[in-house]
């Protein structure tokens, strides 16, 4: 019997809707949805979770530096730098303590020993994060300067840390809060002589100053052997607008031998009213050999 192109339509066309008829039917049996249904009805798959940040490294850094020069013969000078610091973090809590001192003695050709360089200064710290990145603290910082004019200086700032950048190779910081500052001034430093060195005033012992304090911070490691650390403050009076005070610090420090490493550094404080006599800037360059422990976990 010939067969036309319509009859060989319907076949296929039944052939089609019965396997349609045949897979829908199975899967009802089973009690599922057909394929295409499942799809749409499961939807799409499970979001990827949000990326962790990776907590703030815990554990302790110390370090310690030490730094002379000696010479004689037509010049004569003995000086000495020294310095140290511990920090701490462990949970929401952070520690740290610093002490740096330098000392010289120099004398001219024909003349006596005597006392050019004297200042030193040791700083507290206590700092709670209320995230990971900030933190409130308390910076208990006590200064002797003999040629400053200070018996001893002590300045008290509470105030607030943010970590703008907090990697394991960059950390950069801006602190803010208040500054109180608590002068004892020796005795040369408190007597006002005039040009023929006649006493025409005498100053206070002590004084007291209340100020607006503004830190930024950098440290980052160019490799695992040289690093370079700077930060910058600045002290505004409340009590006289006129009275302000900079100070800044870097230190660079280079790997020689396992924990043993080559600092370069140098720091500049900049008083816009100092006492009478003394200059408003003083200035220190230290080359020093820095031994260095860590128990924070590498990355």
């Amino acid at each position: 019997m010939k067969r036309t192109a319509l009859h060989y339509g319907l076949i296929l066309g039944l052939s089609v809707g019965a396997s349609a008829i045949s897979s829908l039917a199975h899967a009802q049996d089973l009690g599922k949805p057909p394929p295409e249904a499942e799809k749409v009805v499961a939807g799409p798959g499970k979001a990827p979770e949000a990326p962790k940040l990776a907590p703030s490294p815990e554990g302790t850094n110390a370090a310690i530096s030490a730094g002379g020069l000696s010479s004689s013969g037509n010049s004569r000078l003995v000086a000495f730098t020294g310095s140290g610091n511990l920090d701490w973090r462990g949970g929401k809590n952070g520690m740290g303590a610093s002490l740096v001192g330098n000392y010289g003695r120099s004398a001219p050709p024909g003349g006596d020993m005597a006392t050019t360089t004297e200042n030193f200064q040791g700083r507290v710290r206590y700092d709670r994060y209320v995230l990971d990145d900030a933190s409130v603290f308390l910076l208990v910082t006590g200064r002797h300067d003999r040629f400053q004019g200070l018996a001893f200086r002590l300045n008290l700032d509470p105030g607030f840390k943010y970590l703008f950048v907090n990697r394991p190779a960059t950390v950069l910081w801006a602190e803010a809060g208040y500054d109180f500052q608590y002068d004892t001034r020796t005795k040369e430093a408190r007597e006002v002589r005039d040009d023929m060195g006649v006493l025409i005033d005498r100053l206070d012992k002590h004084e007291t100053d209340h100020s607006a304090r503004i830190f930024l911070g950098f440290r980052h490691a160019f490799n695992d052997s040289t690093a370079l650390s700077n930060g910058i403050e600045y002290l505004q009076s409340f009590v006289d607008g006129k009275r302000y005070r900079f100070n800044y610090d870097v230190l660079f420090t280079a790997k020689v031998w396992g924990d043993l490493a080559v600092g370069a550094g140098f720091n500049a404080r900049y008083d816009n009213q100092p006492l009478p006599d003394k200059e408003k800037l003083d200035t220190t360059s230290t080359l020093s050999l820095i031994y260095a422990y860590s128990s924070v976990a590498k990355p």
